[in-house]
């Protein structure tokens, strides 16, 4: 196997040294790499130190660890899915009601979007560097603070910076948990194990909108009760996740030592390492540089199009200017920094010449955007203009999540058998265009419940047939010292892509529906009153009232440009989606290790041959 970018290449060029002759030390930083050394000392591989704890864990597998391992994940995956499914009707609520600026919805979506994209690839590379289950216990600690803050705000900037440490937790904890589940499955089964956590919180659609009614009243009357709804989650989530954190800690225990083994040392110079070279050390490890442009640059673009699209602003105003410009040069520069100067850069730009990769990251950009700018208000829109209750708007919401796990759960077996991912893509392409398509018909204010229902069962089965079978078909192509950083590089796209949606949509209807309620309602300041609190104004006006009707044609208006403008992106997928390689899956752990283990191999130890007989 080829070696990765890392210290021990630099080593080798200015001390020529031979890692035979280095022991282990006790001072060596958890960020150093591990060099596979065979007997005669010759270099096989290198291997960051969360992937050797996850090889480590793999010889150790048996059925009741796996058991006890995906057991953990399921139940924990299911309380946190019951978070998930109530949360967006918390943030409708808490915006709505307790701060009066349901506007700030998008703004607040959009910012969530950012968090969970740049949190990708340092979330990798800790898991990388320090280990998985070091990374687990950073991202338990920070979903639990950031949902302590968010419950306990009393006002709206405060609830955005509680959701926004919340949004680096759980986005953590998501994210390891399929780098582990990938680390520990073959291709043939990776889709499978990857959705089966997932499984027992298909459940959660009904008992949700339950859950959010008890708390919220069916007609909003307790809403200020939904700072009890986040700070449950608190607690639940953190005493679920210990199980799988002392499994995996277990299982990654020094092994004894195998004399036909190959030994693994730390690189020549991790000894005796002063505390600067420590930092510089964890400093290229992480990419600090690489970090900051690309927050900077993926946080300015999405700000600027959520104010460019919003109320009183517009794309030539000076501020927008600015920070597209500046925005635009940072991501050239993240760009340029991690081609050329990055030692362990964030996104592996080496693999973007393989055509599977370009392609799950072009359906990676489409999917979510699409999703989007479709479901950013859907909420509100079923809860005023679709005379829902409490538990029916919460259900329909969450009803193609309900679809799409089930239906992610099925390609899992059929992949397992037919062993090709790229049928299955095209197919859940094939039913999101239709999705998005009857959304122009059948999502507005005269349809019936069934409607409104009926459309997002059918996106949801699209879905289940894209997401995670994209995941699964680039984390194939991809060596396993790379699968963390891919995997996080394709949903660093995918979360930017949904914060792009979620921009786009907030943008149409900030300006589409409070100019359309002054129209058809003909009362500014009874406008402004429904539009910044849409939720507390249906319980004045009631069903059928012409203050109500003028406020549903409004966003009926607003829904279908939302959904015309969906159709249109997820048109562009289905396209891109044929260009994907049909690659046969195996039960290796990585087609691209298959590929490449015998072939580099062989070279290096030819090289060491060679330079022996010439000495």
């Amino acid at each position: 196997m080829a070696t990765t970018r890392s210290s021990s290449q630099e080593h080798d060029r200015e001390e020529k040294g031979d890692l035979s002759s280095a022991s282990p030390s006790t001072h060596s930083s958890p960020f150093d790499h591990q060099a596979v050394v065979d007997d005669n000392g010759v270099v096989i591989l290198e291997k960051s130190r969360g992937v050797v704890q996850m090889e480590t864990l793999t010889e150790r597998l048996n059925t009741k660890y796996r058991i006890a391992l995906y057991g953990g994940f399921a139940l924990l995956a299911y309380v946190m899915s019951l978070e998930q499914y109530t949360n967006s009707t918390y943030l409708s609520t808490a915006t709505s009601v307790s701060f009066a600026a349901h506007s700030t919805l998008a703004t607040i979506r959009s910012i969530k979007s950012v968090f969970q994209a740049v949190s990708q690839p340092p979330i990798a590379a800790i898991a990388n560097s320090l280990g998985r289950v070091e990374a687990y216990c950073l991202c338990i600690l920070l979903y639990a603070v950031g949902q302590a803050v968010a419950a306990s705000a009393q006002n709206i900037y405060a609830y955005a910076v509680g959701n926004a440490i919340y949004v680096l937790g759980v986005t953590g904890l998501f994210l390891l948990q399929n780098i582990i589940i990938s680390d520990i499955s073959s291709t043939r089964n990776r889709l499978f194990w990857s959705i089966f956590p997932s499984i027992p919180g298909v459940i959660n659609v009904w008992v949700s909108g339950n859950i959010t009614q008890s708390l919220l009243g069916a007609k909003q009357e307790t809403a200020n009760n939904w700072r009890w709804g986040l700070g449950m989650f608190c607690i639940l989530t953190p005493a679920l996740a210990i199980p799988i954190m002392l499994s995996l800690g277990y299982g990654m225990r020094p092994r004894k030592k195998d004399p036909n083994a190959p030994v693994l040392v730390p690189p020549p110079r991790a000894a005796g390492k002063t505390l600067g070279a420590k930092f510089m050390s964890v400093f290229w490890q992480l990419d600090f540089v690489g970090l900051l442009l690309f927050v900077a640059g993926a946080g300015m673009i999405l700000v600027t199009i959520t104010i460019a699209n919003g109320k009183g602003s517009k794309w030539s105003d000076a501020h927008c200017i600015a920070l597209l410009v500046v925005g635009g040069v940072c991501s050239i520069a993240f760009i340029l920094w991690e081609r050329f100067f990055a030692r362990h850069p964030l996104i592996p730009f080496a693999l973007l010449s393989n055509r599977t990769v370009i392609v799950c990251f072009i359906i990676a950009l489409v999917h979510p955007t699409a999703g989007g700018i479709v479901g950013g208000y859907l909420y509100t829109f079923l809860v005023v203009a679709g005379n829902q209750s409490t538990v029916s708007a919460t259900r329909i919401g969450s009803i193609a999540s309900f679809s799409g796990t089930l239906c992610a759960a099925l390609a899992g077996v059929i992949v397992r058998y037919t062993r090709y991912l790229k049928p299955i893509i095209i197919f859940g392409f094939c039913v999101e265009v239709l999705a998005l398509g009857l959304m122009i018909r059948y999502r507005g204010s005269t349809n019936s419940q069934g409607d409104l229902a009926m459309v997002q069962v059918v996106r949801g089965i699209g879905s289940g047939f894209i997401g995670f079978p994209t995941q699964a078909a680039i984390q194939t192509v991809t060596k396993h010292e790379h699968l963390a950083a891919i995997t996080a590089a394709y949903l660093t796209v995918y979360y930017l892509a949904g914060g792009i949606g979620s921009a786009i949509g907030g943008g149409v209807w900030t300006n589409t529906v409070p100019t359309k309620i002054r129209t058809y309602m003909g009362n500014d300041t009874l406008a402004a009153a429904a539009y910044a609190n849409p939720i507390g104004f249906i319980a004045t006006y009631g069903v059928g009232t012409p203050e109500r009707l003028a406020v549903a044609r409004a966003q009926d208006e607003a829904q279908r440009i939302m959904t015309i403008t969906g159709t249109c992106i997820a048109v562009i997928g289905l396209i891109s989606v044929f260009f994907l390689q049909s690659v046969r899956l195996t039960d290796e752990q990585t087609l691209a290790e298959v590929e490449e283990r015998d072939d580099e191999v062989t070279k290096l130890k030819a090289k060491t041959a060679a330079g022996t007989v010439a000495q």
